[in-house]
């Protein structure tokens, strides 16, 4: 994982319904592979489910890839279909995917993506929101609780305002993006801590907390994903 990405490669599927605070795109690796959204099915090579779908993966062997909302890889990857509230989107396999997909080293392939997917354009967003979303992880990263008041200063908004106005930018609520990033951070300490370390450095009141955040974002507990990480 690497600043607003994290992906793992493995077997997939024995997961609950379930959605995420994250875009996800999941690369089929062998096989094609398959969602379920309610009732629906689908099937592609490379599936994009946008954040906030309830969904349930298929076993299989796959790539997937969570991407931060305000991320850059976002408007590298995402199509903007997804402005007509898609449930899934499949996706062309992109020159960077594929690397994703084939590399020896994954962490360092993550890196690359990054770099890949960074570009200066972000006229589309708030410098403030830029600005807020810094001290927000600034804050999570030294296991303080970011402040709604002092953020919504920091945007020279009325914290009632702000709400609105951060949901507006960031195309989820303050509240579920503070929670998605405390996953993040939550993870990224698993790699050297207990599990009760990390939920506990990572701002979760206790690790029943960080399980219960993990399941509802990924539909498997922490030790699984820790699993994941860890493999190359």
């Amino acid at each position: 994982m690497v600043p607003g990405l994290i992906a793992f490669r493995g077997e997939a599927g024995d997961n609950k319904p379930h959605k995420h605070w994250a875009h996800q795109i999941v690369v089929g690796l062998g096989n094609p592979v398959e969602v379920r959204v309610g009732h629906a099915y689908y099937a592609g090579t490379s599936l994009l489910i946008p954040a906030g779908t309830i969904h349930q993966l298929q076993t299989a062997r796959v790539l997937c890839l969570y991407a931060d909302p305000t991320h850059n890889a976002c408007k590298t990857l995402l199509p903007q279909t997804m402005a007509q509230n898609i449930s899934i989107i499949e996706i062309d396999g992109t020159r960077q995917l594929i690397q994703l997909s084939s590399a020896d080293d994954l962490q360092a392939a993550l890196e690359d993506f990054r770099k890949a997917c960074t570009c200066g354009d972000v006229s589309g967003l708030d410098n403030r929101f830029q600005q807020v979303v810094e001290a927000l992880r600034s804050e999570l990263m030294l296991g303080r609780e970011p402040s709604r008041t002092d953020l919504a200063e920091l945007a020279h908004l009325s914290s009632s305002r702000f709400s609105h106005w951060f949901s507006e930018q960031a195309g989820l609520p303050f509240r579920s993006y503070k929670k998605w990033l405390k996953l993040l951070l939550a993870f990224e300490l698993t790699q050297s801590r207990s599990l009760t370390d990390a939920a506990m450095t990572a701002g979760f009141a206790d690790q029943a907390h960080f399980c219960r955040a993990a399941m509802e974002a990924f539909g498997v507990n922490p030790a699984t994903i820790k699993q994941l990480l860890s493999e190359k």
